[in-house]
């Protein structure tokens, strides 16, 4: 399969229209939408844009790869070098499946786990600021590596 590269805007509207949201063609959305005519994955059908066939059939992959891309260049790998065995606990209980709050008494490993870049801490709203944790793209794909194991040993 040929990459696509895309804009953020042009991201924006394939995912909205993937998801059948309904969107009137706004001037500033104009060049996202030429870009994906450009791209092949739409066409103008005169009032709207429409997928062509093969952007109908591949724009979940497309959004799938260009997600990936944007995790990928949010953080630069981890590096657990310097983790606490504390910390690396954590880990192998998160990596096991182990779905853990996070509470005053685990808050400096969640923070040393985040400061490694193998997770990042997330707020929400019923739980307040940094209450949930994410993977990193790298975290996630490298999980097993970092804990020096392989998936049967975490």
């Amino acid at each position: 399969m040929q990459t696509i590269t895309l804009s953020e805007s042009a991201v924006a509207v394939l995912r909205f229209r993937a998801m059948r949201c309904p969107m009137k063609i706004r001037e500033q959305d104009r060049e996202a939408f030429r870009e994906l005519v450009d791209a092949g994955i739409m066409k103008p059908d005169g009032v709207s844009y429409r997928f062509t066939n093969d952007g109908l059939m591949r724009r979940e992959d497309i959004l799938r790869e260009r997600e990936e891309k944007i995790e990928r260049e949010m953080f630069e790998p981890p590096d657990a070098s310097n983790l606490s065995e504390d910390a690396r606990g954590l880990l192998r209980r998160i990596v096991s499946g182990e779905r853990i709050e996070i509470v005053a008494g685990n808050r400096n490993l969640f923070h040393e786990l985040a400061a490694a870049r193998i997770i990042y801490l997330r707020s929400s709203f019923a739980r307040g600021a940094e209450s949930a944790y994410r993977f990193t793209y790298y975290g996630w794909h490298r999980r097993f590596e970092l804990l020096g194991c392989t998936k049967a040993e975490a």
